[in-house]
């Protein structure tokens, strides 16, 4: 993709486009929450992301359950770590890359296990690592950070009433027929329904749809390099209908179980992306990131999504 268009996807993901409405440049103690939101997004327009987070924890505090204030501050949180949707591209990139990501001398990226793997002597496919791409340690580093955007985007309150910001018909696609031969299935209308009742402006709910894909999309990553209970080989393979990942473990039955989560999270990332697509007039920018990310998820889903019967 295009560095300056990759660029400009970043930038919109990270600024929520707001009039420079100067409040409380006197000094004065601040405690309306609008005018917290306001500063704060100011603030980030001046480049100052420690004080805009300030403010929005302090809203925060005062409003908890506010959601423009949760995706204000999710999406400063990634902000200040330098994590947006450019890091999803590469890595979605990374996982489907075949000739870059082969290792010449596989070993201790590479999890082993005991069994007999379909995919070992297959001349057509190559031994890869999915933890090996070259700024993985980095982004590891803010797994906790990316736990907690997702907390904050899906909070609940003391009740426990669901507070979830991002729609329903996005976190529970189906496994099986969400995604489909390169078509994303849900309901749109009612996805842009649900997130306008929450009082949300197009540019907030650009916003939210973007930092869910991020944290969504790491949630899966990080999970299929670090948290599968059992050694794994992954390969990369050039099929007959298309390049895909084979993966291969001692009980690949438990494997496809084990991953259901991860792969549920990379669908609702695909479906975010789409979603914020859709309503963004989808640029050519926009619409490459959707299909990169679309890509990985066909890749990894064939070997390690669900056993789905016809018509489910």
């Amino acid at each position: 993709m295009n560095r300056s268009r990759l660029i400009a996807i970043g930038t919109a993901f990270i600024l929520v486009a707001t009039p420079l409405i100067l409040s409380a440049c006197d000094g004065s103690e601040v405690s309306d929450v609008e005018s917290l939101l306001t500063d704060a997004r100011i603030a980030r327009q001046a480049g100052d992301i420690d004080q805009a987070i300030a403010l929005l924890e302090t809203a925060m505090d005062q409003a908890p359950t506010n959601a423009k204030v949760r995706i204000e501050l999710s999406s400063a949180y990634l902000d200040r770590e330098d994590v947006d949707l450019l890091d999803v591209d590469r890595v979605a990139l990374f996982l489907t890359s075949f000739e870059e990501n082969v290792s010449d001398t596989p070993g201790n990226s590479i999890q082993r296990f005991g069994g007999v793997c379909q995919y070992a002597d297959d001349p057509h496919a190559q031994l890869f690592a999915p933890g090996d791409y070259q700024g993985y340690v980095d982004l590891y580093a803010d797994r906790d950070l990316i736990d907690n955007v997702v907390d904050l985007l899906n909070g609940v309150d003391p009740s426990g009433a669901d507070l979830s910001i991002i729609p329903e018909e996005l976190r529970t696609l189906s496994l099986c027929s969400g995604i489909v031969d390169g078509e994303i299935f849900y309901n749109q209308e009612a996805a842009l329904a649900h997130l306008r009742a929450l009082g949300l402006s197009d540019d907030e709910i650009a916003t939210a749809l973007a930092v869910n894909a991020v944290v969504r999309f790491f949630e899966a990553y990080f999970f299929i390099v670090e948290d599968i209970p059992q050694q794994t080989s992954w390969y990369h393979v050039a099929g007959q209908s298309g390049d895909y990942i084979g993966v291969c473990a001692d009980d690949e039955d438990a494997l496809r179980e084990q991953v259901e989560g991860a792969i549920q999270d990379l669908g609702e990332a695909v479906a975010s992306l789409d979603l914020r697509d859709h309503l963004l007039g989808g640029d050519t920018a926009s619409q490459e990131l959707v299909q990169h990310v679309l890509d990985a998820y066909e890749a990894i889903e064939g070997d390690l999504g669900p056993n789905c019967d016809d018509g489910q």
